[in-house]
C-alpha cells in the first residue's frame, strides 16, 4: 500500500469549516457526512493512553477519486492511491481495536477465575469497575462503528469501484467484536452478583459466630449473676466448696455448649451441604450420561 503526504491546508482549502472542526477533534464519535464535491467518513476506535481508555477518531476524506487519512500527530493528510488501500487502512485501525478487546477479555477471565477460586484480590471492586465502563465504552463505539459503516455501504454500494468485500469483512469483525464485549459486560455484572454473594455469606458467618459466642456465654453470665445475688439461703453459702462447685458447673456448661454449637454447624454445613449436595448432583449427572450412553448403544 503506497501514500504519500499532503498538506493539510492544501487538502482542506475547500472544505467546510465546521467539517474542519470535526477533522481536528479527537474525541469526535463515528460520523459519517457527504456533500457533492467531497465526502468525510469519522471513524472513531480506542486505545489505552496513560493507564486509561481514550476513544481517537480517525477522519477519511474522499474528494471525487482522491482518498486521504488525516494524521493528527504529524498534522498531514496521508492520500491513498485507492479506494481500496483506504479501508484496508480502516481495517488495521479493526484489527487493532480487537486486540485491545481480547486484552479486555483476558483480564476479565483471570478476574472470573480468581473469584471462583476464592482468591479475591483486595481491589476487586476497583478492577471490576474499571472492566466495566471500559468495556461499555468499547461496546457503545463499536456499535457506533457499525451504524456508520452500514450508512457508508449504503451510499457507495451501487459504485462499481466499491470493494465490498473488504468493506463487509470489517462489518463483521467489528459485530463479533461488539458482542464479545457486550457479552462480557453481563459476564462483569454476573461476577459482581456472586462477589456480593460470598461478601453477605461472610457477613452472615460473622454473624453466626457473634450468636454462637452470645449464645455459649449468656448462660455463663446467668449463673455467675445467680450465684453473685446477695440473698439469704443461697445454694452452696454454707459449703465450703461452693466456690469449687460452682465452677465445676461453669466449665461444664460451656464445655457442652461449646461443643453443641460448632456440631450442628458441621453435621449442616458439611455433611448436608457439602457431601449429600454434591453426591446428588453428580449422581444425577452420571446417571443422565449412563442413560445416553445406553441409548446410542441401542440404535447401533
Amino acid at each position: 500500500m503506497q501514500t504519500n503526504s499532503v498538506d493539510f491546508s492544501k487538502v482542506s482549502a475547500s472544505l467546510d469549516p465546521l467539517h474542519i472542526q470535526d477533522i481536528n477533534n479527537r474525541e469526535h464519535p463515528s460520523y459519517y457526512f457527504a456533500t457533492q464535491e467531497y465526502s468525510l467518513l469519522i471513524i472513531r476506535f480506542f486505545e489505552i493512553e496513560n493507564d486509561e481508555l481514550h476513544g481517537v477518531s480517525i477522519p477519511y476524506l474522499i474528494q471525487g477519486d482522491k482518498f486521504f487519512r488525516y494524521d493528527r500527530i504529524q498534522n498531514y493528510f496521508v492520500q491513498y492511491n485507492s479506494f481500496k488501500d483506504m479501508l484496508y487502512s480502516i481495517e488495521l485501525y479493526s484489527k487493532k481495536a480487537e486486540r485491545l478487546v481480547k486484552r479486555y477479555i483476558d483480564e476479565i477471565d483471570t478476574l472470573e477465575d480468581a473469584l471462583y477460586s476464592r482468591k479475591i484480590p483486595a481491589i476487586f471492586l476497583d478492577l471490576w469497575f474499571d472492566l466495566k465502563k471500559d468495556l461499555t465504552r468499547i461496546d457503545r463505539m463499536l456499535d457506533r462503528i457499525d451504524i456508520v459503516l452500514k450508512e457508508y455501504i449504503e451510499v457507495n454500494e451501487k459504485n462499481s469501484n466499491f470493494p465490498s468485500d473488504v468493506m463487509t469483512n470489517i462489518i463483521e469483525h467489528t459485530q463479533r467484536f461488539q458482542r464479545l464485549a457486550n457479552l462480557h459486560t453481563h459476564k462483569l455484572d454476573t461476577l459482581y452478583n456472586y462477589y456480593n454473594s460470598l461478601k453477605n455469606d461472610k457477613i452472615n458467618n460473622n454473624i453466626y459466630i457473634l450468636t454462637l459466642l452470645s449464645g455459649i456465654f449468656l448462660p455463663l453470665n446467668l449463673v455467675v449473676g445467680f450465684f453473685g445475688m446477695n440473698t439469704q439461703n443461697l445454694f452452696f453459702t454454707n459449703n465450703p466448696d461452693g466456690t469449687y462447685d460452682v465452677l465445676f458447673i461453669l466449665i461444664f456448661l460451656f464445655i457442652v455448649l461449646l461443643i453443641i454449637f460448632p456440631l450442628t454447624r458441621l453435621i449442616h454445613g458439611y455433611f448436608l451441604q457439602k457431601i449429600l449436595s454434591k453426591f446428588h448432583i453428580y449422581n444425577k449427572i452420571v446417571s443422565k450420561i449412563k442413560k445416553l450412553t445406553t441409548h446410542d448403544n441401542q440404535s447401533k
